[in-house]
């Protein structure tokens, strides 16, 4: 099994951090001495650590750009402007 630390700066994957989790594309965004960070990026952007020895549940594969910008803009946020008009409607 894959650890946090195998991953590699700049690169998209796709992987399932435990087994009641889903599946998420992620990538890492600062490595220090003992943990990673990486940013979630599906439903939301969200930033979180795990220790470099934690192992991965599931790697299910590695993803370039391209196929991660497309993931991205199927969730482009609402912006604030868009959401009050909703409202109104």
């Amino acid at each position: 099994m894959a650890s946090f630390g195998e991953l590699k700066p700049g690169t998209y994957y796709l992987l399932q951090v435990d087994e009641e989790s889903d599946i998420e594309i992620v990538s890492v965004i600062l490595e220090t001495k003992e943990t990673v960070l990486l940013r979630s990026y599906l439903p939301q952007t969200e930033d979180f650590f795990k220790h470099q020895d934690e192992t991965i549940f599931k790697l299910v594969e590695e993803v370039d750009e391209e196929t991660a910008a497309q993931f991205e803009s199927l969730y482009q946020p609402t912006t604030e402007e868009e959401y009050q008009e909703e409202e109104e409607e």
